[in-house]
């Protein structure tokens, strides 16, 4: 068995390949490419494992490896730093590191998505910076109209064409031109968005169980698609306190001579869940009664922030236990729920306006 420890960059990569006995055999600096793989793994002789960490991009690294018969397993950036401590750090070092790793069987190994989630995952995911731009510019474009007190309600974002004419109204000239062509990227950034989403709802092999997901209280289609192809295999979560802690709804703790300590803000486990789960939280307390009546109770006692993190908790765990035991929703904590009414949350923006 050879085993190689691959350090990779955007433009080169050091890659150290180790035999059964931790005696270095090869070890090169390449250009990152796919022939540069080929030339360095062409001649090993027996089956080949090799590491590499889970920086953003192993995508094109992994397929390869699939495709030529490579085992690649991903190692956990985070906790190799723990565990691998080195006074010199190069990338040769690095790379010799993970080889060793490997052939010690000691790699915290991260979760590898499958090809067809991480296509789900990334219309998702590029559907959330889209949301992330237009909201910057509404944050802009509100900032703007601010300086000459001009009042932009909620309920006007939702018909850009109209808002266009009205601070063109209420707006000098200078500051009328930027508003109008921040409109315009609004209106593009909205299209987009819709196009993404038209994509998202043609991925057929997921589809009965974004069904059922949308049975839990604020939980949208798009919500949906997006914690499937967060969460992978859900198998991965022996328990339901471990699948809330990775979706960043349970804060961290610092326990340490006889003090407790909360460490809130914590950026371990998924981002992208935690936002899923926060907006179906604010969909599910406006509503659902039964969510708004135990959102209120929390919000009294601990603030705003901590109860919306609660719901989302609560939500969460009811997905687990759903895609654990292959079962429908049995309700908000034991309790059956029914929308107040079929108002949409969040008002979309009209892609057409």
């Amino acid at each position: 068995m050879t085993y190689v420890g691959i350090d990779l960059h955007a433009n080169n990569m050091v890659n150290v390949a180790l035999n059964g006995n931790g005696k270095v055999v090869r070890e090169a600096k390449l250009p990152t490419s796919r022939r540069s793989l080929e030339d360095f793994f062409g001649d090993f002789e027996g089956p080949v494992r090799a590491v590499v960490e889970c920086t953003s991009n192993w995508y094109w690294l992994s397929d390869w490896c699939r495709t030529n018969g490579v085992e690649l397993t991903l190692a956990h950036a985070k906790m190799v730093k723990a565990i691998s401590y080195a006074k010199v750090k190069t990338d040769t070092v690095d790379a010799k590191t993970l080889a060793e790793l490997l052939r010690a069987d000691l790699i915290p190994e991260a979760y590898q998505v499958t090809r067809d989630r991480r296509e789900l995952r990334e219309l998702t995911r590029g559907r959330l910076r889209m949301i992330q731009w237009r909201g910057k510019l509404q944050s802009a474009l509100w900032g703007q109209a601010i300086k000459y007190n001009v009042q932009i309600s909620g309920s006007q974002w939702r018909e850009l064409g109209q808002l266009q004419q009205w601070l063109a109204s209420r707006l000098p000239p200078a500051a009328s031109l930027q508003a109008e062509l921040m409109i315009e990227q609004m209106s593009q950034i909205q299209q987009h968005i819709h196009r993404i989403e038209q994509e998202i709802e043609k991925q057929v092999p997921f589809e009965a169980a974004a069904q059922r997901l949308m049975a839990v209280p604020g939980m949208g289609k798009v919500g949906a698609w997006t914690i499937l192809a967060e969460i992978g295999d859900i198998t991965r979560f022996p328990s339901a306190k471990q699948f809330v802690s990775y979706c960043r709804l349970v804060p961290g703790s610092k326990n340490s001579g006889g003090k407790s300590r909360h460490k809130s803000g914590n950026k371990d486990g998924n981002k992208y869940l935690r936002a899923a789960f926060g907006q179906a939280a604010v969909s599910a307390y406006t509503h659902y009664k039964v969510v708004k009546k135990f959102y209120q109770k929390i919000k009294r006692r601990s603030g705003r922030s901590v109860a919306r993190a609660v719901v989302g908790k609560e939500l969460a765990k009811g997905v687990w236990y759903m895609l654990t035991r292959n079962e429908e929703y049995n309700g908000f904590k034991g309790q059956p729920v029914r929308a107040a009414s079929q108002t949409c949350w969040p008002q979309p923006i009209n892609p057409n306006a």
